[in-house]
């Protein structure tokens, strides 16, 4: 007992000089911004595709900016004010598209609302049609009868749709050793939990 505890030692011992050793070698070789002085800084952001500005250099690009802007504004007020034919022209065309995509819109709506009544009445339908093909079977539990093989009489009989999904959901919630013997009645509108419960009373 004492070798092998005596071995694992060296073996950490010797893995502790080993990263010691190769943390004190490539310490000096790690370049970060500390180490780097500023112009080796700027060419390493340059080859990554960045551009490096001084402050004027950046105060001057902003008052560039802001001078287009009030620029652009003025050329705007400037075209306001001399009224013209076609400008009337645009506004006319531009009130007949708004007519035209109101009426679009309203023609949509009623697609929609239309639409949305009928896929209401599909849905009552596959309701009542389900309620129409409720199914009921009675199951007869026999000693020794494993829950999968109830599962497989169930999904056969139509009252579940996945043998498997129910015999998981007995395992999980602990009915599969409540199961008791005789028989009884489920239907195919009952819940996982009501069947389990149906057949572990």
């Amino acid at each position: 007992m004492k070798q092998p505890i005596r071995l694992f030692g060296i073996g950490l011992l010797t893995a502790g000089i080993i990263m010691l050793g190769v943390y004190f070698f490539t310490n000096g070789n790690i370049q970060t911004a500390d180490n780097l002085s500023d112009e080796e800084l700027v060419t390493l952001v340059e080859d990554k595709g960045y551009h490096v500005l001084t402050n004027s250099e950046y105060i001057a690009v902003s008052v560039d900016e802001v001078e287009d802007e009030v620029e652009d504004e003025a050329t705007a007020a400037k075209n306001e004010q001399q009224p013209d034919t076609k400008a009337k022209s645009a506004e006319d065309k531009s009130d007949n598209n708004e007519d035209k995509q109101e009426n679009q819109n309203a023609d949509k709506e009623d697609k929609n609302k239309a639409k949305q009544n009928d896929d209401k009445k599909q849905a009552a339908d596959k309701e009542k049609n389900k309620e129409d093909e409720k199914k009921t079977f009675t199951v007869n539990i026999k000693e020794g009868m494993p829950s999968s093989e109830i599962s497989d009489q169930l999904e056969a009989n139509d009252i579940i749709d996945d043998a498997a999904k129910f015999n998981a959901y007995l395992e999980d919630n602990d009915y599969s050793q409540k199961v008791q013997l005789g028989k009884f009645k489920v239907s195919s509108d009952m819940s996982l939990k009501e069947i389990a419960e149906a057949i572990t009373k």
